[in-house]
């Protein structure tokens, strides 16, 4: 009874302390309703201080910021694209904007486009002079935590869940499934609840490739001189390229941009059990020139990771190029 009781009010200590709850939004008739994501800050304070067996820090938060994901709405080479794109074609601007926020501000183009309204860039991004005073939190937090562990299985694979056309699971739900692989006990599940307002729900598609192919499978639309739609073109599809590989029967995408740590590592630090193969939350791909303009002008494009988890970011990105990248040679030249 005594050990009973300890557990419980440490677990609710950590929920009151650790897990601070995200402050509810006025729904209809002046009910709370939670948001439709949290914010990454609300899930390092249960996901960060994660140590391997080894000694290895794999904490999720640290890893994950200094990631080209955390940075997707920071990114100075995304801003001059889309900022060029603008400039050639200034009478479809929205929809430019709209369309080239889907995978770089997921959460804030979801929402923004929930309430019926086409979602913005250039009011989001910081700027010299400070963050805008429109700025939403939701668009700089990039592909947050809370994106991608909210999107449901749903027609992922198919044609329509590319170009960001994933479908967020659990809307209108009291509380919103947060997908994962490890099943939860009834335990951790309040935790979760109590904190954040979300469910911890098992679904082995959070391993799966057609997750990351919603947004990594990119068809873009060619506009006239006039703005118009006049054909489309695969921009990039990298899904699609692993699906004609040998590799779509041995190894998904999360198998090598987020590889498993060897030992079972407790993936909260709030009386989280050990879990096999835990996925580090790095996302190691080859933007390594990206992230190092990242890390020189941390000020002007408001870069949270620090310059030690960039650097080392960097390095894990050089590191994977060398060991993991494929190597293509060319057998014969015929002239």
């Amino acid at each position: 009874m005594r050990a009973s009781f300890s557990t419980a009010l440490t677990i609710s200590m950590a929920v009151a302390l650790g897990c601070g709850m995200a402050p509810s939004q006025p729904g209809a008739g002046g009910a709370a309703s939670p948001p439709r994501f949290e914010l990454s800050t609300s899930c390092m304070a249960c996901h960060n201080g994660l140590v391997t067996p080894s000694g290895e820090d794999i904490s999720f938060g640290p890893a994950w910021r200094a990631s080209m994901m955390a940075n997707s709405a920071r990114d100075p080479y995304w801003h001059a694209a889309v900022r060029r794109e603008v400039i050639d074609h200034p009478t479809a601007r929205a929809a430019i904007e709209d369309e080239c926020s889907k995978c770089h501000m997921p959460m804030a183009h979801v929402q923004t486009r929930a309430a019926g309204g086409k979602q913005t860039v250039f009011d989001h991004v910081p700027r010299a002079a400070g963050p805008s005073p429109a700025a939403d939190p939701f668009a700089l937090d990039g592909v947050s935590c809370s994106l991608c562990h909210q999107i449901s299985s749903e027609r992922l694979g198919e044609r329509a869940s590319f170009t960001g056309g994933f479908v967020i699971g659990g809307t209108g739900a009291a509380a919103r499934p947060m997908y994962g692989p490890y099943e939860v006990d009834r335990g951790h599940l309040r935790v979760m609840e109590s904190a954040v307002g979300a469910q911890p729900t098992t679904a082995p598609h959070v391993q799966r490739s057609e997750l990351c192919a919603t947004c990594h499978t990119l068809y873009t639309h060619a506009l006239d001189d006039a703005g118009k739609v006049i054909g489309e073109l695969p921009e990039q599809v990298p899904y699609e390229e692993w699906l004609h590989s040998e590799f779509r029967t041995t190894r998904s995408c999360q198998a090598c941009h987020m590889p498993a740590v060897e030992a079972p590592t407790a993936i909260a630090s709030v009386l989280g059990p050990p879990r096999r193969e835990v996925s580090r939350h790095d996302f190691r791909g080859a933007n390594f020139f990206v992230l190092g303009m990242l890390a020189v002008y941390r000020a002007e494009l408001g870069v949270v990771a620090t310059p030690l988890e960039l650097d080392a970011a960097v390095t894990r990105t050089r590191a994977f190029l060398r060991e993991r990248a494929a190597r293509v040679t060319i057998a014969r030249v015929d002239r």
